[in-house]
């Protein structure tokens, strides 16, 4: 049987590892993980994760099987992913760094954004 516990600490330690990346305790339960404060993916016990992707990836991970429709969030580019076993942490990286790109670039988009206004 696999732990999925130890999955996930496997998991979490290389999502820390990104640079910038921060973790908060996530406002419905569990831990979310954040570039510069945005949050770009949470989990709900160690095996259900909630992954935030841009539409255009979203809709790949979604239509490849890759992921799975988010509960509540569809339409902000949530997507869920389940850990079940050792193999479902590549593809589960794989959607993560989307995600953490994603975040990145909106961060630096919101700071250049803000710096301009500023003058």
């Amino acid at each position: 049987m696999v732990d999925q516990n130890n999955l996930f600490e496997d998991l979490k330690t290389w999502i820390l590892q990104l640079p910038s990346v921060t973790q908060a305790t996530h406002r419905f339960g569990g831990t979310e993980f954040q570039v510069e404060g945005l949050e770009f993916m949470h989990h709900r016990g160690p095996s259900f994760l909630d992954i935030r992707l841009s539409k255009i990836d979203q809709a790949t991970a979604l239509k490849k099987g890759t992921a799975i429709p988010h509960r509540f969030a569809p339409q902000a580019g949530w997507v869920s992913f389940r850990i079940e076993k050792a193999e479902d942490l590549g593809p589960a990286k794989e959607l993560i760094r989307l995600a953490y790109e994603n975040a990145k670039t909106n961060m630096e988009a919101y700071r250049t954004s803000v710096q301009s206004k500023l003058g």
